[in-house]
């Protein structure tokens, strides 16, 4: 059976009880239920931020996410985009390539028109603000709605950026009720220039243990409860990580039982945490930071220093009662650094 008609089934089963077997897992699930909360707030065409964090995979949740919204109930038809490969070029470029995505959105199967090169902010914001409002009428008429999932956002140019969030904000003005469209862009950075009408920020979780069990089984096969849970702990649910774990388990047979072997199974992955650990380690300060979050303890917000260590991957926010806390984001990271 397909993703797509496990999807559906799922869907269409009415349920028995109403109290859910599952929900113990569900409510552990921190990855899930991130999606569930950025699920609501598309179904009520809400604009959304999405904080990811390196090694966060956040191609792969939009596209899971893409498909529950287009079989659920309200239906979202979802495009995703990555503006990766905008890394780089300059605004004009930028400007074309958002105007193709926003005509995709007018057009039916998500076939691309023809749209004007533009070589000012103005006639962007002109252009782009028509290709919307083309597309809210079409999905009016139908009474559908449609989605705009753009992850990779800090690589577009801070003028298509703030571009981007105003044309949003006249496209709201100018359909303040019964809007057919909505907007979420991810980054990995919190971009001043991403207002969106003041939308949500939401940070995408890692996964919980039990979800990254569940991902080591679909990626590498059965392996031993206890080996799982292990390997489980050991990736501190970075979804880079299980991915490379998995992978690298499949080839070599099942899921390492030693810490040396997990490193092995990363592959090219721990060598580029290790770089990560290393451009830190060049700041006395960092450095000193690094070594506190070590222990695996959660500390005290240093914000200074705490944030530089999150751009980077290494760091997580934890929620404590009274006060937010941090802590190394996983113990592969805390054996690499060693």
């Amino acid at each position: 059976m397909s993703r797509v008609a496990r999807r559906m089934q799922m869907h269409a089963t009415p349920r028995r009880s109403t109290f859910d077997p599952d929900q113990h897992f569900l409510e552990a699930a921190l990855r899930g239920r991130t999606a569930r909360k950025v699920r609501t707030h598309l179904r009520r065409l809400e604009p959304m931020i999405l904080m990811t964090p390196r090694w966060s995979a956040p191609q792969g949740f939009l596209e899971e996410l893409a498909l529950d919204l287009a079989i659920g109930e309200p239906a979202v038809g979802c495009r995703t985009v990555s503006f990766r490969p905008l890394k780089g070029r300059n605004a004009p470029e930028a400007w074309h390539f958002i105007l193709q995505i926003l005509s995709q959105l007018a057009s039916d199967q998500w076939n691309e028109r023809v749209v004007p090169m533009v070589a000012g902010r103005i006639g962007f914001r002109t252009v782009a603000l028509d290709l919307l409002m083309d597309a809210q009428e079409r999905f009016a008429e139908r009474g559908a709605a449609v989605a705009l999932l753009g992850h990779g956002a800090e690589y577009l140019p801070l003028e298509a950026l703030e571009d981007l969030s105003r044309i949003w904000s006249e496209f709201v003005g100018w359909y303040p009720h019964d809007r057919k469209a909505t907007m979420l862009l991810a980054a990995s950075m919190d971009v001043p220039a991403m207002t969106l009408d003041n939308a949500a920020r939401v940070p995408l979780a890692d996964f919980g243990e039990a979800e990254a069990a569940a991902a080591l089984i679909s990626r590498s096969g059965a392996s031993p409860r206890q080996t799982l849970e292990s390997a489980a702990r050991f990736s501190g649910g970075i979804p880079a990580v299980v991915d490379a774990v998995g992978k690298g388990a499949r080839e070599q047979g099942g899921v390492p039982r030693t810490r040396d072997g997990l490193i092995r199974s990363m592959g090219p992955l721990a060598v580029e945490i290790r770089q990560a650990v290393d451009i830190v380690r060049a700041d006395t300060w960092l450095s000193g930071r690094l070594d506190e979050l070590l222990s695996g303890e959660p500390l005290k917000e240093e914000p200074e220093l705490d944030t530089q260590l999150m751009t980077a991957g290494l760091l997580r926010k934890v929620r404590l009662p009274g006060e937010d806390r941090v802590m190394l984001r996983a113990p592969a990271i805390g054996a690499l650094v060693n």
